[in-house]
């Protein structure tokens, strides 16, 4: 076990990722809100689904899926009355029809996937014309690019690619997404880019 894997374990970081969640979902639903009503939300590679689990408590959310290839944290995790919909789901080939969601997101999965760029255009192709995509990785100039500069082996294979600013809109443009709002979250170690989908497919790149 690696000391991260560790540092997952103690109360303190569980603490931590609880209130993380809970400041996401609030900022994820306040934006996404002010367009639409009943929303229809999809976590992927969600892992556990707590995030997708406090997303469903939202008054103003009306399905919150939880997607992820496997059960295995979401079994361990064992979340009491777990409120949202968990769907077994390969993020590049998606159980469910295109542009059926009001807003696609993930926070610190991307960084891990070999794929980034197809992961985001996946995620943009579930997402409605005129729905939200938010995308939140490890900050290149944050604890987690500080931290990546001295990991090696499996600590650095837990922390992932770090990403800047520029970078992570790079990312979300290449998706033909357009930046719409940004979070700096977790103490500054994660930031995420909340993006919009055009409505009409002559503007996607």
């Amino acid at each position: 076990m690696s000391v991260f894997d560790w540092l997952e374990t103690t109360r303190p970081y569980q603490y931590a990722r609880v209130q993380m969640n809970k400041g996401l979902v609030d900022f994820l639903v306040r934006r996404t809100v002010a367009d639409r009503a009943a929303l229809q939300v999809a976590e992927v590679a969600c892992g556990s689904g707590f995030a997708a689990h406090l997303m469903a408590a939202h008054r103003d959310v009306a399905l919150s899926c939880a997607m992820d290839l496997n059960l295995d944290d979401y079994r361990q995790a064992a979340i009491p009355d777990f409120a949202a919909q968990f769907v077994l789901a390969d993020l590049f080939a998606p159980p469910v029809l295109a542009e059926s969601f009001d807003l696609v997101w993930n926070s610190s999965s991307i960084e891990e996937i070999p794929n980034p760029e197809r992961a985001v255009a996946c995620m943009a192709a579930m997402a409605k014309p005129g729905g939200l995509v938010f995308v939140g990785v490890p900050y290149k100039y944050g604890l987690a690019g500080l931290l990546g500069l001295f990991a090696r082996g499996e600590s650095k294979e837990w922390l992932g690619r770090n990403y800047s600013w520029a970078q992570l809109s790079a990312l979300m443009r290449s998706a033909g997404l357009e930046p719409a709002g940004r979070k700096r979250y977790m103490l500054g170690i994660f930031i995420g880019i909340l993006a919009r989908k055009p409505h009409t497919e002559k503007n996607l790149g």
